[in-house]
């Protein structure tokens, strides 16, 4: 059965290799040279279902917040400030009045939150909810997945497992104490992409990419695009997620590398820019953790864990069975 990946293979293959100064179809955004000025257009565009991407208590207000974040996260990775976007809305047919309402100020609050403009876009009947959005900024460059070389930083811009464990608190009922179920809940209902951090660190950055579907698909992202290999240090685990973990009997270690759903930066620096790119992420409010380097294809191949054992190519995947 075809996942996400092997339905884009079969329609891309069909198209060719893009010219030259595009970007490679499968980064986190696309990018089309020209444009006044010698800036390029950098779209992007993120389709948000309620069945697979709303958890129970989301309000439509915070799903159309959503839908707009994950384009958000995109932007940020690629370190280019988004200009405006579009939206194309799905509904059932006698969706209330009240319902609408709440999808406006989502839409309104997050084109305030980042400053971005709704330029229009369309609707349509559909069988659940569905809110497609469109964004678009301009950049002379953009931070691509295929940039890591041998010898530098892994860097992530946060704490992975949060989210997972706070859609296992929303969808399962998994037990935990009232702080860390708060703040977990908050993550998944709130999402908060680093755009003023991959803005402020986007000149250090050899290769970064968006960690929505999750750590362990990122990283592997950037090894297979850049043709290196990955050896981590450390997992970069929220706190009291160990706590979580042994109370609904389950693997810390999987919500980290494969829950998903983070709107964190993952992504690789020189090792001569660390500290100064640290600076950077500290001056913007944010911060730049070091889990591991990077490694000749050579050496090892994909991506190893603290204690050598190789991290799956896993994480979020539409049309397959979620970890």
């Amino acid at each position: 059965m075809l996942d996400e990946h092997g339905v884009i293979d079969l329609i891309t293959k069909r198209f060719g290799k893009l010219p030259e100064g595009y970007v490679p179809i499968g980064d986190d955004v696309a990018l089309i040279p020209g444009g006044e000025r010698g800036e390029s257009v950098v779209l992007k565009c993120d389709m948000l279902v309620a069945k697979t991407d709303v958890p129970p208590t989301m309000s439509w207000k915070l799903a159309a917040r959503k839908a707009v974040a994950m384009c958000i996260s995109d932007f940020a990775a690629k370190g280019v400030r988004p200009t405006a976007f579009m939206v194309s809305i799905g509904l059932r047919r006698g969706t209330p009045d009240s319902r609408v309402v709440e999808l406006a100020s989502g839409l309104l609050e997050a084109s305030r939150e980042w400053d971005v403009k709704l330029v229009g876009g369309d609707t349509g009947e559909a069988g659940d909810l569905v809110i497609d959005c469109t964004m678009v900024g301009f950049a002379r460059e953009i931070v691509r997945r295929a940039g890591a070389r041998p010898g530098e930083c892994v860097v992530t811009s946060g704490t992975f497992g949060q989210t997972a464990a706070g859609l296992r608190i929303l969808v399962d009922g998994a037990k935990a104490g009232p702080r860390f179920r708060k703040e977990a809940v908050y993550s998944v209902l709130n999402p908060k992409p680093r755009l003023r951090l991959g803005l402020a660190v986007s000149k250090y950055l050899s290769s970064s990419i968006d960690s929505s579907d999750g750590l362990a698909m990122s990283l592997h992202s950037i090894s297979e695009a850049s043709g290196v290999g990955i050896r981590l240090d450390e997992l970069p685990s929220v706190a009291g997620l160990d706590e979580f973990a042994s109370r609904n009997s389950c693997s810390a270690e999987e919500l980290v590398l494969y829950g998903g759903e983070e709107y964190e930066i993952v992504g690789t620096v020189p090792k001569n820019s660390i500290r100064e790119a640290q600076r950077a992420a500290r001056s913007a409010w944010g911060e730049l953790r070091v889990i591991g380097e990077t490694v000749s294809p050579e050496t090892l191949k994909g991506v190893a864990l603290p204690d050598g054992r190789k991290a799956r190519r896993d994480g979020w995947v539409h049309f397959r069975s979620q970890p």
